[in-house]
């Protein structure tokens, strides 16, 4: 019995992989059409997603030969999803991000601000989170944690440094004084001392500093080890990694390349509109950062309440954490002065936002408005800024310095950097869900399955938006948001439609709802680094993780249906969905009569 446990351990992958094929085979038998033989991929794809049993990125080529084969849909149609607008912005962004991680842009600007935010405990998480949350909305959420993170350490150790020498120096004094009491006492009544140092002191003013002068130039540094904490500290440790991973998950939300969701649901609504959705990079900012910045905020409020209370969130009490600022004063000075590469990286960076910002700003005409329509997308400023940091060089040429005479000098990016940290697996997992998506629509299974969801349109709008968010935002705790958004939103697309809502109106918090994996260390790689420093439990990321869920998912609730509404015109039904909603009625006519009730015949 052990053996055969020991072998289903090791082997359950190629387990999975070899028999979910055989045992879906039912589901195309019983639905003999289009739809169930998408409804096979499907299952397959999303099993393959929640086990892992094939790498990510690999089981978001399926499509390219499955879908064909069951005669779902056509291989040049699917092939052309992997390479379209929003794979470019990915690409051009993630470009960006790598040259700016390549010369530490990213940490310097993390430090500098770490410095002005002064060193008290709470007011130091509450800095750490602002500044992850804002640099997840560039850099990749990985990358952000995986930079903060070792900073973060190295503050923790300081505080709990101070901490334990205060608490030696306030042992030790204590114990000075009762020896000098006695020592007085003695001699009072006529007795005598060997140790001569004792009658230099000072009965009633003794200076705390003097009588630890000699112990401090003895005392062996402290080593920090987790264990042999006090349950206060214990706990100031595990928030202050959760805070790390929290707000970086937050930020994403920010921009539109903050994180995969965002450029799904980017996607997934130009393919239905070809291209004339309201979803631009403006558009996001202006919807997506204040949710962003919100979400933080009481993320650090529900930290500091369940790990220290309300009291302590209250407290005006300044704490020593001087040697915690020369810590990062210290990192920060590691950097040495701003060189002529960072502030090339700095400048593209910027140009890149700008050019963004102000292709199709809403309130004025945009430089986007020069050329003709539906010519432009957000990748062709990402990827013209790409090139750019390719030809840049990362220094300027000196003067008399033969060397620059001779060789080429580098330039800000080069390939080898690139192809090495480019998550190409991203950016085919987003191809394949678009694959995905589009061989839904053309089988009519993304429609079938909206039928079977119909009895949702009798409840309250505020709860529909509610209740499919949270399941959302469940569904991402236990494999990649991308995939789980390139799963869902489709599915929810065509629910939208066949109950005469703007699709956006459910797309868009289901979508940011993904983001919200704060339960479980496997939920996302930010969640994963936090844990693996060993000072999380899985209780701990659950309890506080469900909590934060919930507010979350609530926020975004109130977003979409108050900002939200006006600002996307979510209470109007599009023209592009009234196309959409025609040709769902023409494949729905083509379907086989399987006892369901059709959501769009029944409107």
């Amino acid at each position: 019995m052990r053996g055969l446990k020991l072998f289903l351990r090791r082997n359950s992958k190629k387990i999975i992989f070899l028999s979910c094929p055989i045992l879906l085979l039912p589901v195309p038998a019983v639905l003999q059409s289009k739809t169930g033989s998408c409804a096979y991929g499907l299952l397959l794809m999303a099993i393959f997603w929640i086990t892992e049993a094939l790498p990510l990125a690999v089981t978001a080529l399926l499509p390219i030969f499955l879908f064909p084969l069951l005669g779902v849909s056509k291989v040049n149609t699917l092939a052309s999803t992997y390479t379209n607008n929003i794979i470019f912005v990915l690409i051009g962004g993630l470009s960006v991000a790598i040259a700016i991680e390549k010369w530490n842009v990213h940490k310097r600007i993390a430090l500098r601000l770490l410095l002005l935010m002064g060193s008290q405990p709470k007011w130091l998480m509450l800095g750490f989170m602002l500044i992850t949350c804002f640099l997840s909305m560039w850099v990749s959420n990985t990358a952000t944690t995986a930079m903060m993170i070792p900073i973060a350490q190295a503050v923790i150790v300081q505080l709990m440094e101070t901490k334990h020498k205060h608490l030696k120096e306030d042992k030790d004094v204590e114990e000075a004084v009762t020896e000098t009491l006695l020592t007085k006492d003695i001699l009072k009544n006529g007795g005598s001392v060997e140790n001569d140092d004792v009658t230099q002191l000072n009965g009633s003013n003794i200076d705390k500093m003097e009588v630890f002068e000699h112990s401090e130039k003895t005392e062996t540094e402290y080593s920090f080890d987790f264990e042999s904490l006090d349950p206060a500290s214990k706990r100031f440790c595990k928030a202050f990694c959760l805070c790390i991973c929290y707000a970086s998950n937050c930020g994403g939300i920010g921009t539109l390349t903050g994180t995969g969701p965002n450029l799904v649901i980017k996607g997934q609504a130009d393919l239905m509109s070809d291209g004339q959705s309201v979803i631009t990079f403006t558009s996001w900012f202006i919807f997506g950062f204040p949710i962003a910045v919100v979400t933080c905020l009481i993320t650090w409020v529900v930290l500091q309440i369940y790990f220290f209370g309300v009291k302590q969130l209250f407290s005006c009490n300044k704490e020593d954490s001087t040697r915690v600022q020369d810590v990062i004063r210290m990192e920060y000075n590691k950097l040495g002065d701003i060189t002529f590469a960072e502030k090339a990286v700095f400048f593209h960076f910027v140009i890149l936002v700008l050019l963004w910002f102000s292709r199709e700003p809403e309130f004025i005409p945009g430089w986007g408005s020069f050329f003709e329509h539906g010519y432009l997308g957000d990748s062709v400023p990402a990827v013209m800024i790409m090139i750019s940091l390719f030809i840049f060089p990362s220094r300027r040429r000196e003067k008399g310095n033969s060397i620059d005479d001779v060789i080429e000098i580098p330039s800000l990016l080069d390939w080898k950097t690139v192809s090495a940290r480019m998550p190409w697996g991203v950016a085919l997992l987003m191809g394949g869900g678009f694959a995905l998506a589009k061989a839904c629509t053309d089988s009519g299974l993304s429609q079938w399955l909206a039928d079977q969801m119909s009895a949702i349109k009798d409840i309250n709008e505020w709860s529909m938006v509610f209740v499919l968010s949270l399941i959302a935002s469940f569904a991402t705790e236990v494999t990649s948001n991308t995939a789980i958004s390139t799963l869902i939103l489709p599915i929810l697309a065509e629910l939208a439609i066949g109950i005469h809502k703007n699709p956006i109106y459910i797309m868009l918090p289901a979508a940011i709802s993904t983001s919200f994996a704060f339960m479980l260390p496997v939920a996302t790689p930010p969640n994963t680094l936090a844990f693996s420093y060993g000072y999380l439990k899985v209780i701990d990321m659950v309890k506080v993780g469900f909590i934060l869920n919930i507010i979350c998912v609530v926020v975004v609730t109130v977003a979409v249906n108050t900002w939200g509404i006006p600002y996307y015109k979510l209470d109007e039904f599009p023209d592009w969905a009234e196309k959409f909603l025609k040709t769902s009625i023409e494949i729905s006519t083509s379907l086989p009569d399987n006892g369901t009730t059709n959501i769009y015949t029944t409107m």
